[in-house]
C-alpha cells in the first residue's frame, strides 16, 4: 500500500480534477478514507453562467467550463457532471453554445440525483433533440437515432436484448418534440406529430416519451449498464462479475439513485487499492498541466490531446484508454510542455525534484523516473534552466500521464 500522500493524491485525481500543487501533503491531517467522505459530503459548486450573444460563444462556453473544473470549489459533483457529459452526449456540432450550457445545467442539477429523472429530462432537452435528430421527428416517419442510442449507449448497453422493433416503436414514442427557435429555444410538444396510440416497447405498451423512458429504466439491464460504466470511470476498470452484481443491486434497490451507487463504489477497498491503472484522459492531463505550469491556456490544445469538452467525437463519447497514450497524444503533450517551459516557477534549490513532484501531485513514481529527473537536475547549473527542463520532463513522464 502506498503512503497516505499518494493515496490522497489518488482520491483527488479520481473524485475531483486535482490534485492542486502540494494539496495531498497539505491534507496530511486527513486520512485517505476521510478525504473520500469529505468529498462525498461537499456541497455542489454552482458557477455563474457565461455571457452569450457574441461571435465567440463557442470558445466562451469551453473556457467557462475549463475554468469551473480548475476552481478550488469544484469537487466530486463537478466530476459527475463531466461523467454524464461523456455518457449522455451532445455536441456543439449541432447545438448552440447556449443550448450546450443549458444541458450542462441539466446535468449539474441531476449529477448525483436520480437517473430516471435525469434520463426523462435529457430525452427532451433541446441540445439532445438536435444532436440525435429528434427535433421535428413525427410519428408517421420517425427518426430512430435517439431511440437506438438511448438503449444501446445511454441506459441499457448493446447486450440488453432489445430488438429492431423496439427501436422502431421507441422512435414513435419519442416523436412529436421540437425546438422553438423563435422563443428562446423552448422545447415544445406537437400532439399532431406525436404518437397517435400505444406501441409495444421493451415488453410493455407505451404511448409517450415519458412512458418509453420508464420502460427503459425499469429494464433489468439498466442498473447493470450504469453501474459498470460508473465503476470504470471512478476505479479505472470494469467491475468483475461479483462486484458488478453487488453494485447493480445497490443501484436498483435505491430506485436508480446515483449517490448511493457512487458511495458504494468509492467506499469499497478496491477504490484506494486500484491506482495508476489507467491513463489520464486528454482533458485530465490538460487540467493537470495547467495547474503544474500555473498558466492560463486556450482550450484549443485539447484538439491535439483528443478531448474537447462539448465536442465528443460521436454519440458514444470519447473512446477508452489506449488513445490517451498514443504516439499522437504523446507528441501533443511534449509540444505543449516545450512551448511553455520558460513560463514555469523556479524550484527549491536544495531539492528541485522533490519540490516539482509535490507540485505535480506525484507521490509515487518509479525509480527510473526519479533517477531521470535527478540526473537532469544535476546536469544543469542555472536554476532557471533547471526548473524549465524539469517541468518539461515531468509533464511527459509516465506517471504524470496516469490517472
Amino acid at each position: 500500500m502506498a503512503d497516505d500522500d499518494a493515496l490522497r493524491a489518488h482520491v483527488l485525481r479520481r473524485l475531483t480534477f486535482g490534485p492542486r500543487p502540494w494539496q495531498a501533503v497539505d491534507l496530511a491531517g486527513t486520512s485517505p478514507s476521510d478525504l473520500v467522505e469529505q468529498l462525498l459530503a461537499a456541497e455542489p459548486f454552482w458557477p455563474d453562467p457565461p455571457e452569450f450573444g457574441s461571435d465567440d460563444d463557442y470558445s466562451r462556453v469551453l473556457e467557462w467550463w475549463l475554468d469551473v473544473m480548475l476552481d478550488e470549489r469544484a469537487g466530486l459533483h463537478e466530476r459527475m457532471v463531466w461523467f454524464w457529459h461523456g455518457h449522455l452526449t451532445s455536441s456543439l456540432d449541432k447545438a448552440s453554445a447556449a443550448l450546450m450550457h443549458r444541458q450542462n445545467q441539466l446535468l449539474r442539477t441531476h449529477a448525483m440525483g436520480n437517473f430516471r429523472t435525469l434520463l426523462q429530462e435529457i430525452a427532451v432537452d433541446a441540445a439532445m433533440l438536435y444532436w440525435l435528430d429528434g427535433a421535428g421527428s413525427w410519428a408517421g416517419d420517425p427518426n430512430e437515432n435517439f431511440a437506438r442510442e438511448v438503449m444501446e449507449l445511454f441506459a441499457l448497453g448493446r447486450q440488453a436484448g432489445y430488438t429492431e422493433a423496439d427501436v422502431a416503436n421507441g422512435a414513435i414514442a419519442f416523436s412529436g418534440w421540437w425546438v422553438d427557435g423563435d422563443n428562446d429555444d423552448e422545447v415544445r410538444f406537437d400532439p399532431g406529430a406525436g404518437p397517435t396510440g400505444p406501441v409495444e416497447f421493451l415488453g410493455r405498451t407505451v404511448a409517450s416519451a415519458a412512458e418509453a423512458i420508464d420502460a427503459i429504466c425499469d429494464h433489468g439491464a439498466c442498473p447493470w449498464w450504469i453501474s459498470g460504466n460508473l465503476h470504470e470511470h471512478l476505479v479505472g476498470v470494469w467491475p468483475d462479475e461479483a462486484r458488478h452484481a453487488e453494485l447493480a443491486g445497490v443501484f436498483a434497490d435505491s430506485g436508480l439513485e446515483i449517490r448511493p451507487l457512487v458511495e458504494a463504489i468509492v467506499r469499497h477497498p478496491s477504490f484506494l487499492e486500484t491506482r495508476l491503472n489507467r491513463p489520464r484522459t486528454g482533458l485530465e492531463w490538460y487540467l493537470a498541466f495547467r495547474r503544474l505550469f500555473d498558466i492560463r491556456l486556450d482550450p484549443w490544445p485539447l484538439d491535439g490531446l483528443g478531448q474537447m469538452p462539448f465536442v465528443p467525437p460521436n454519440v458514444a463519447g470519447w473512446p477508452g484508454q489506449a488513445r490517451w497514450m498514443s504516439v499522437g497524444a504523446e507528441f501533443a503533450k511534449a509540444k505543449l510542455a516545450w512551448d511553455h517551459t520558460w513560463e514555469t516557477a523556479t524550484l527549491d534549490e536544495a531539492d528541485p525534484v522533490g519540490d516539482l513532484l509535490g507540485r505535480a501531485g506525484l507521490h509515487e513514481v518509479s525509480d527510473a523516473t526519479r533517477a531521470t529527473l535527478e540526473e537532469a537536475a544535476a546536469a544543469v547549473e542555472n536554476r532557471r534552466d533547471r526548473a524549465s527542463l524539469l517541468h518539461a520532463l515531468v509533464a511527459v513522464c509516465p506517471e504524470f500521464s496516469l490517472g
